[in-house]
C-alpha cells in the first residue's frame, strides 16, 4: 500500500512536456515534493487529508517574479490568495535580518531576492544622490558587493533606471557584464516611459549587445502602453531576439502604473511624456487621507512636497497594449506586487488581482490565449528564465507548489481605490499549496504562515 502525505485526486492536471498538457490525474505528495503523477490505486492513503479536485484545474503554483514583497506579509496575503507559491523581490531593497528571518523560520510563500544596483548597491557605498553618476572607484566597490551577493545566491541584477535617472552607461555596462560572467539576468526598468521609451529600449538593447548579458525588460505595459509605442517596443525586440540576444520581457494588465507621488517619475514635465491628454487629474491618489481621490494640480503639489511616500496611480495608457505584448511567447506576466506603502484598503489592484485577471479576461473572454499559454507565463516560463529550480511544472521531484482552481468562475475583484478594494480577494482559488502544505483553503488562508522557504540560485562565474 502507497502511503503520502497528502494526496489530490481526480483533478485536471495541467503539465508542460514540453506543451502544455491537460489530463485527469491524481497527485501523491510526500515530504514537501510531488512523489507520484497518474492515477492512484484506490487503496493509497493520506497521512494527513485527501482534497478531490473533481471539475477543476491544478496547475503549478505561480511564480511572481517582478514583486516589491520583500517579507511583507500583506503584500504577501494578496500574492498567496491569488495563486502564487513564490516571489522574487530585492528591487528596492534588500534587508539582511529579514532575509534571515525567512530563512530560520520560513515566509508565507517561497522567496528569493534579486540585487537592486539602483538601490541596493548604491546605498550601500554612500551614493545616495539618484541624480548622480558613481565615479570609477563607486563603480569598482559595486561590483566587489555584487560578486558577493551574486555568490550568496542572487537570482539577477536589476536596475531601476527611471527611478534613479543618474545610473550611467559605463556602471550598466560593467556591472551587466559581471553578471553576464556569473550566468546572471540583468532586469532593467527602462530610464524613460511614455514617449521617450524606443531611445530607452534602444539604450538597454545596446547594453545587451555590447555585454553579452542576458536582458529582462520589465513591465512593458508601463513603459510602453499605447498600441503604437508597444507595437514599436515589440518589433525592436523581436528583431534583436532574432539576431541572437537573449532578451525576455514582461507585462503587467492594467492601463494605470503605481508609483510614489516624489518619484523622479512625476518631476515637472512629467506629463509631457504620454501625450496632449495627460494631466494632473489623471493622477489617484492610492494611500493616504486622500486615498480614493484624483488629484488637482495644488493637493499634487502639496503632496509631493510634504508627503512625497504618498502612493498614486496614474492613468496614462491603453489597456489593449497589453494584448499586443501578451501574443508574444517571451513576454511573461507579473504582479509588480506592493509597489508603494501597504495597508488595508489601499494600493493597486494588481496586488490581488493580476492571474485570476489573466485566465478571465484574456484566455476566457477575449480568448486570446489558451490557457495551458498564460499559466505558461507565470509558472514555467519565468522559472525557467530566471534559475528557480524545482519549480513551475508539476513532475516528480518538483516542488509541491500548486494551485486547484475553478476556471469558470476564477475572476478578480480587486479595483482602483476610487471604485472599490485594491486589496479584494479572487473569487475561483480552492486550494493553493507551498511545499506540500495547505496554504489557502476555500480561497482562505488556513494558518500555514511559515510554509514557503528562502530561495537562492547558487553558481559559480566562468
Amino acid at each position: 500500500m502507497h502511503h503520502y502525505d497528502l494526496i489530490i485526486r481526480n483533478g485536471t492536471v495541467l503539465t508542460f512536456e514540453p506543451e502544455p498538457l491537460f489530463s485527469k490525474s491524481d497527485i501523491g505528495i510526500l515530504e514537501g515534493k510531488i512523489a507520484f503523477l497518474g492515477s492512484l490505486p484506490p487503496e493509497s492513503q493520506s497521512r494527513e487529508t485527501e482534497i478531490d479536485a473533481s471539475g477543476l484545474v491544478v496547475s503549478p503554483g505561480f511564480i511572481d517574479f517582478h514583486s516589491h514583497v520583500d517579507c511583507n506579509f500583506l503584500t504577501a496575503r494578496q500574492l498567496v490568495l491569488q495563486g502564487a507559491t513564490t516571489t522574487i523581490g530585492g528591487k528596492r531593497n534588500f534587508d539582511g535580518k529579514l532575509i534571515n528571518k525567512i530563512s530560520e523560520e520560513g515566509f508565507l510563500l517561497n522567496h528569493g531576492f534579486f540585487l537592486s544596483q539602483s538601490f541596493t548597491l548604491r546605498h550601500a557605498i554612500g551614493l545616495s544622490n539618484p541624480y548622480a553618476p558613481a565615479t570609477n572607484r563607486e563603480i569598482q566597490k559595486m561590483i566587489r558587493l555584487a560578486e558577493l551577493f551574486f555568490e550568496s545566491g542572487s537570482f539577477g541584477l536589476h536596475f531601476g533606471l527611471e527611478m534613479v535617472p543618474g545610473v550611467s552607461r559605463k556602471e550598466l555596462l560593467e556591472l551587466s557584464s559581471l553578471a553576464k560572467s556569473y550566468h546572471k539576468t540583468v532586469l532593467i526598468h527602462l530610464r524613460k516611459d511614455g514617449i521617450e521609451v524606443i531611445d530607452a529600449l534602444k539604450e538597454a538593447l545596446e547594453i545587451a549587445r555590447t555585454s553579452g548579458a542576458s536582458i529582462h525588460i520589465l513591465h512593458l505595459m508601463y513603459m510602453a502602453g499605447t498600441l503604437d509605442l508597444m507595437r514599436q517596443c515589440l518589433s525592436l525586440l523581436s528583431e534583436a531576439i532574432s539576431g541572437g540576444l537573449n532578451i525576455t520581457a514582461d507585462t503587467g494588465l492594467y492601463e494605470a502604473f503605481p508609483t510614489y507621488i516624489g518619484s523622479s517619475i512625476l518631476d515637472p514635465g512629467w506629463e509631457k511624456h504620454y501625450g496632449q491628454t495627460i494631466t494632473y487629474r489623471d493622477v489617484l491618489i492610492s494611500s493616504g487621507f486622500y486615498n480614493g481621490n484624483f488629484c488637482s494640480p495644488s493637493s499634487f503639489h502639496f503632496l509631493r512636497k510634504e508627503f512625497p511616500n504618498t502612493l498614486v496611480t496614474v492613468f496614462a495608457f491603453d489597456e489593449k497594449a497589453a494584448e499586443i505584448a501578451l501574443a508574444r511567447p517571451w513576454v511573461y506576466v507579473s504582479t509588480n506586487a506592493g509597489d508603494g506603502p501597504v495597508y488595508e484598503g489601499i494600493g493597486h489592484p494588481e496586488t490581488a488581482g493580476t492571474f485570476p485577471k489573466l485566465t478571465r479576461k484574456y484566455v476566457r473572454q477575449k480568448k486570446l490565449l489558451s490557457l495551458g499559454e498564460a499559466i505558461y507565463k507565470i509558472t514555467l516560463g519565468p522559472a525557467s528564465r530566471f534559475g528557480i529550480s524545482n519549480k513551475g511544472n508539476l513532475k516528480p521531484g518538483n516542488d509541491a507548489d500548486l494551485v486547484i482552481f475553478d476556471v469558470q468562475n476564477l475572476r478578480d475583484t480587486s479595483r482602483f481605490s476610487n471604485m472599490g478594494r485594491p486589496d479584494g480577494p479572487p473569487e475561483g482559488i480552492k486550494n493553493v499549496l507551498v511545499n506540500g502544505k495547505i496554504v489557502v483553503r476555500d480561497g482562505k488562508l488556513t494558518g500555514q504562515v511559515h510554509a514557503g522557504k528562502l530561495l537562492s540560485a547558487l553558481q559559480s562565474p566562468r
